[in-house]
């Protein structure tokens, strides 16, 4: 054989050893809306920097990969802390069905949300619902969880409202949309609201930050708290407005080898620039506060890398 030959074919050989070899992890997220975002921009930042590559598995719900996570079938997943808590601990949404084997790995952004109205609508605050149509979710769904952590931060529940059965978020951000719903949830300054507020205007509802009311929401939402955005921060905000506010979370089997899951981390921290760029979902990443006590074990190799950087509070 032409010793070029050859040598071409065992470079190639080499290479597609190297290729096939390389090791892969496993992502849950979703398809659609403002977890797939995440997922995707994470997966890409940690292949970039890690010496393995991350796949986003993106399936319908978090509820559908959370258990895969846990049963050591998916190395990772994304989700907000509010459903990371009750699936670690069986309650809540998961009531009866503990996912023990599910450890943080890191604290990623605050999740900005709140109700929004159209501009031209008489409904000036939450209390302001009463009687109104209001998009309601099947019982223990996601959406259930906030809707009931918003009225009972204005000290109301369902019965005071005319409520639009929905089956999910982007259905009733149609139904919105469409004018059959008077309010609708969404994640602050998303681009279905800045669609929404090109179309015909949009208003976002304040809540109430006393301590009693955050009390009241943390009912149906733990780990939750509210934060104060100025005047003109996004299309529909042109008072300071108080919006909820629950973390993402990036977690993992507590099966995933440590060396992973420190490289994971490690990753994360390196490309900070590049997940701050990778749009607004991002806004309020910090590498340093990844290791945040959020009320949930950490796997260990993220304790052994935030210990390594001087950031893991003992």
């Amino acid at each position: 054989m032409n010793k070029r030959l050859l040598a071409a074919l065992t470079a190639a050989l080499t290479i597609g050893a190297t290729v096939a070899s390389a090791q892969v992890a496993a992502l849950g997220s979703t398809a659609r809306g403002g977890t797939s975002q995440v997922g995707r921009t994470l997966a890409a930042a940690i292949s970039e920097a890690a010496p393995f590559q991350m796949r986003p598995q993106e399936l319908a719900n978090t509820a559908d990969y959370i258990p895969l996570v846990n049963a050591g079938e998916i190395e990772f997943g994304i989700a907000n802390v509010v459903q990371l808590t009750y699936a670690v601990n069986g309650t809540g949404m998961s009531e009866g069905r503990p996912n023990g084997n599910l450890q943080m790995v890191a604290t990623l952004m605050p999740f900005r949300n709140a109700y929004i109205v159209r501009a031209d609508s008489d409904i000036q605050s939450v209390a302001d619902l009463r009687g109104k149509r209001v998009p309601v979710f099947a019982d223990r769904a996601l959406g259930d969880y906030v809707t009931r952590g918003y009225f009972a931060n204005a000290d109301m529940t369902l019965d005071d409202v005319d409520g639009v059965p929905v089956p999910n978020f982007p259905r009733m951000w149609s139904s919105f949309g469409e004018g059959s719903a008077d309010v609708s949830i969404v994640v602050v300054g998303a681009g279905n609201s800045r669609e929404f507020d090109a179309t015909f205007g949009i208003r976002y509802l304040s809540f109430d930050d006393s301590p009693e009311a955050l009390e009241r929401m943390r009912t149906y939402l733990p780990q939750t708290y509210l934060q104060e955005m100025p005047a003109g921060s996004v299309p529909g905000i042109d008072t300071p407005t108080m919006v909820n506010v629950f973390d993402y979370t990036l977690f993992a089997g507590a099966d995933v080898s440590e060396d992973m899951v420190y490289d994971a981390v490690k990753a994360l921290w390196d490309q900070e620039a590049s997940l701050l760029a990778g749009g607004p979902f991002w806004n309020g990443f910090a590498k340093e506060s990844m290791g945040k006590d959020v009320g949930l074990t950490y796997h260990p190799g993220a304790i052994r890398f935030y210990q390594e950087m001087g950031v893991w509070a003992e």
